[in-house]
């Protein structure tokens, strides 16, 4: 039994897999495209850097 299917594997995707399965949910994660493209545009956000008022749980 699955509680969140998430489809597609950017960037986004996967910050609501993260997201679903730390409020406790199963989540299963589909991603389509070849080997060497997945993860979406992640791989345009590797250098972005987020800055938060205190530390976080990643």
């Amino acid at each position: 039994m699955i509680d969140v299917l998430v489809i597609g594997g950017g960037n986004a995707a996967l910050c609501a897999a993260l997201m679903a399965r730390e409020a406790g949910a199963s989540v299963m994660l589909l991603e389509g495209s070849p080997k060497r493209w997945r993860g979406g545009n992640s791989q345009h956000t590797r250098n972005l850097r987020c800055m938060h008022d205190a530390p976080q749980a990643f």
